[in-house]
């Protein structure tokens, strides 16, 4: 590694346009991020001589002592220095972090454990079939080396769960916390190395780890490298090239290639701060003209069905406050009043049927048909049904010592629950209360009840009315719209995509700006939004849909069915909020990205055998 700052500063004048060295040009500094990593600077190492050279006031750590440079002096754990420093006072703490630099060389190959450790601690899990890439592959890597490391572990070791291998910090070791799930990160990580690699290489690469996911199969064995993990990586692999090909045009460069790591990305020159919002793997790419230019990719194995699983609630608070008539608060007070009033006016009549029911066997097919239809799991049916049967043979001895006893809330807080007695033998839970009389209404209105079958009809429309009301007022309301827009935005990130903070892929498909501009016949976030209104034509299926002009015709694309429903209808008092894709802009999307990405880059192509179509080396 190179570290003489005249040497550096030599090379940084040769390579700038005008033979100027500026720290306060990005460009001029960029340039400088490639000159350190052809000296053999680590990316940890020129990320922070970078950050220094950004910065413009000097401060000393409070607790380390360590004098460096920040763009905005924080006195609680630091002492200023210099405020605003000149350019001579930045350089000499930026010699200062070279000369240490040079005492102190951490490589980009390690993770939080050696070698030596993890063999140790892998021991009982080692797979039989030892697996190694094969020697022509990541030799000259443009990601961090230690990710070959971090692959050929996780390749090497059998699913375990009761040793965690589930979790990523189980293979990184120290500094692993925290960054999820190995089966989650997988398919980045060889998207990642493959997207780097020539044709050749990369066919080696997934050759070489299919052949030895065959053999650990064989053995009886499984690993967190799943085979469906291997496709997506192919397939992703295969569409990112597609697209820098189609955005950069013949002999690109890929440099440098990063995962979702703050230090990984600064190192490469790009502020981690401004990322995308689902950004996963960022590659540096320098085009035929060559400028360097920063890839943002957000990884999914699919454009996902289900977009959305909360509540009503969840789903707008703290970013939007729904007015009374849709408010799932007034909706569940306005259950509790009719459910009072019912029991009120019809006292006579449920305390006969439950004097006068005979426990017979046509008693138990009707309270089971009932608990069928309040639940879709048979053994909570069963519940219901067997609880619903305790509860009125105890309220016939009940009104046989006190006649003029009234079956309420209240009285049934008091007796047998679904889900049995709290402490004390009584529960002021909603849900506990309500639950029981709506089973009743429901078993009294099969045995013919007119007063219960109004009852039970009058709950049901007052679910439907609400449903339909919250649909419709979020097509009205514009930031009813938003909030909803932005519980989807993780599993369809639109905004960001056409922002050009980032491009999606999902499998083979491209997810892009031109994507957009294909399906919506715009790329601007703002008017794709104003487009976008919730069809209520179908008022039992509500959907959101775009309509406006795409080729010049009128279109209406439907893209998610909003499913707004009550959990346990008559006695819960709160609505799910479900927002699942349609399937018909799914393959929108897809046929968008194949008709501008399609006839490009080949993955089993050999090296040469597509000049242009895949990164020059």
């Amino acid at each position: 590694m190179i570290t003489d700052l005249n040497k550096i500063l030599v090379e940084w004048a040769y390579r700038t346009n005008d033979g100027q060295p500026d720290v306060k040009s990005n460009a001029k500094l960029l340039t400088l991020e490639s000159v350190l990593k052809d000296f053999g600077w680590t990316r940890e190492a020129r990320a922070e001589l970078l950050s220094t050279l950004m910065e413009t006031d000097i401060v000393k750590n409070k607790d380390s002592g360590n004098i460096y440079t920040v763009q905005k002096h924080n006195p609680n754990t630091q002492d200023l220095v210099k405020k605003d420093a000149s350019d001579d006072e930045i350089a000499k703490v930026t010699k200062d972090k070279v000369d240490k630099e040079k005492d102190s060389k951490k490589s980009d190959d390690e993770l939080g454990s050696s070698d030596k450790e993890f063999a140790k601690k892998n021991k009982s899990n080692q797979t039989k079939t030892k697996f190694s890439l094969p020697e022509n592959v990541g030799v000259d890597t443009k990601y961090p080396k230690k990710y070959t490391k971090l692959l050929t572990r996780m390749l090497n070791t059998n699913v375990n769960v009761d040793d965690n291998t589930a979790e990523l910090d189980y293979f990184i070791g120290e500094g692993g916390k925290g960054l999820g799930g190995s089966e989650a990160n997988i398919g980045e990580l060889m998207t990642l190395m493959s997207t780097t690699m020539r044709s050749e290489e990369a066919n080696n690469f997934f050759n070489s780890i299919e052949e030895h996911l065959s053999k650990v199969k064989r053995d009886g064995q499984k690993t967190h490298v799943g085979e469906k993990w291997v496709k997506a990586a192919k397939e992703n692999r295969k569409v990112t090239l597609r697209m820098f090909r189609d955005k950069y045009g013949n002999g690109y460069k890929l440099e440098e290639a990063a995962w979702d790591v703050r230090e990984e990305v600064e190192a490469m020159g790009m502020n981690y701060d401004e990322k995308g919002f689902s950004t996963d793997v960022y590659f540096k790419v320098k085009d035929p003209e060559g400028s360097s230019n920063f890839a943002e990719i957000s990884l999914k194995q699919s454009l996902s069905a289900n977009l959305h699983n909360g509540t009503v609630r969840a789903t707008f608070s703290g970013k939007y406050s729904l007015p009374d008539d849709v408010s799932d608060d007034k909706y569940s007070d306005n259950q509790v009043e009719n459910n009072d009033s019912y029991y009120k006016q019809n006292q006579q009549n449920v305390q006969s049927f439950i004097k006068d029911v005979d426990f017979d066997e046509s008693f138990d097919e009707i309270a089971l048909k009932v608990a069928n239809d309040m639940s879709i799991k048979t053994r909570e049916a069963e519940a219901i049904a067997k609880n619903f049967k305790q509860m009125i043979q105890q309220s016939k001895e009940d009104l046989l010592s006190n006649p003029e006893l009234e079956i309420d809330r209240d009285y049934i807080g008091n007796i047998t629950q679904e889900g049995g007695k709290t402490k004390g033998g009584f529960t002021g839970a909603r849900k506990a209360g309500l639950k029981p009389l709506v089973v009743l209404a429901r078993v009294m209105s099969e045995y013919g009840d007119d007063g219960a079958e109004d009852f039970v009809e009058g709950q049901k429309k007052l679910n439907s009315d609400y449903n339909l009301r919250l649909a419709k007022h979020i097509g009205e309301k514009p930031e009813a719209k938003e909030a909803v827009l932005n519980t989807i935005k993780e599993k369809l990130p639109l905004k960001s995509v056409a922002d050009g903070e980032e491009d999606i892929v999902l499998g083979e498909t491209a997810l892009t700006q031109k994507t957009l501009r294909l399906v919506f016949g715009t790329d601007d976030w703002n008017k794709i939004k104003e487009n976008l209104i919730v069809d209520t034509s179908d008022e039992k299926n509500p959907t959101i849909s775009y309509v406006g002009q795409v080729r010049e015709k009128d279109v209406s694309i439907p893209i998610s069915n909003l499913v707004i429903r009550e959990d346990g209808i008559g006695y819960k008092g709160a609505h799910k909020f479900d927002m699942k894709l349609d399937s018909k802009f799914g393959k929108r999307i897809k046929s968008a990205s194949a008709e501008i990405y399609g006839d490009q880059e080949t993955l089993d192509a050999p090296i040469g055998g597509m000049k242009g179509r895949e990164p020059v080396q």
